[in-house]
């Protein structure tokens, strides 16, 4: 018994920590570390010094830092299929994607900014400037920041799709590009709307059918309630069906039947036969021929 409560209130303590962590996402044409911890609930201590490992080495020519705030990874996986199917192209030689990381900060984009401009000699440009920066030839990180999700869930999703939507031309053009590295970080969900009471109390009420007793109950729903006030003034074999088809035929057999014993009645009847015609014969005629 203890035993149980020990581990429901383990189950509970991770559940609650997992609503304050937000994903983490990390792919390269490049190798990455092969010490790169890929556990899939890390802090972000952990997750930024796997990423600082790989950008310590400059290996690429364009990186795309993107930060998106108040995202989930449930949110992200059913609404960006364009960034999805980047990280599953074939040109991608590393990739790092944890669900679940504790602490991220929007802040962190730009330590891995700084990082790259450190290190690289990396110049920043805005999203729409990446190809005049890929046509000069110079390292380039692609910096962008969007507003924090906020709403329903068809709201959010409709937010998540739309930037997914505008990454569409860049991530389409990777596999044809300069050498690159992409970078999306989240902060923990803090602008979701409350479910509605409905959808967040279902309450299962089992039914059971109860036993019907057909030779008992009686059919008192069989008439309808007359709540128009209205009287039906038809006449009486107009209002009610008394001869139905099966009646009528119900009838027919039964006067058949009768008429059959009728004659059946009538031919016992009429036959005649004598008191005498069972009688033993006692005469002197019975004797003699008896006697032969």
């Amino acid at each position: 018994m203890r035993l149980s409560i020990a581990a429901l209130a383990a189950t509970v303590t991770c559940a609650a920590a997992f609503k304050d962590t937000s994903p983490f996402l990390m792919f390269s044409d490049s190798p990455l570390p092969k010490d790169v911890n890929t556990a899939q609930l890390q802090s972000s201590t952990s997750i930024l010094a796997s990423a600082k490992a790989h950008l310590s080495t400059c290996p690429s020519q364009i990186y795309y830092i993107l930060t998106q705030p108040s995202l989930t990874s449930s949110e992200l996986s059913a609404h960006a299929p364009h960034l999805r199917n980047a990280i599953a192209h074939s040109s991608v030689q590393g990739r790092l994607a944890v669900n679940d990381v504790l602490g991220l900060k929007a802040s962190d984009g730009d330590e891995l900014q700084a990082l790259l401009e450190k290190e690289c000699g990396a110049q920043v440009v805005r999203l729409g400037d990446v190809r005049s920066a890929i046509a000069g030839g110079k390292v380039s990180v692609a910096r962008e920041s969007w507003a924090g999700l906020k709403g329903s869930k068809e709201d959010r999703g409709r937010m998540i799709e739309d930037i997914d939507s505008k990454l569409y031309q860049h991530l389409h053009a990777l596999s044809t590009g300069p050498k690159y590295t992409v970078i999306f970080l989240s902060t923990p969900a803090s602008n979701i709307a409350p479910e509605s009471t409905a959808e967040k109390a279902i309450i299962y009420e089992p039914k059971f059918m109860e036993p019907l007793h057909m030779d008992l109950k009686r059919d008192i729903y069989a008439r309808e309630r007359n709540e128009s006030g209205t009287v039906d003034q038809r006449p009486l074999f107009e209002k009610y069906n008394f001869l139905s088809h099966g009646l009528f035929m119900g009838l027919l057999v039964t006067l058949l039947l009768l008429a059959i014993l009728s004659v059946g009645i009538s031919a016992i009847s009429s036959l005649e036969v004598s008191y005498g015609a069972f009688d033993k014969e006692m005469g002197p005629a019975a004797q003699q021929k008896n006697k032969q």
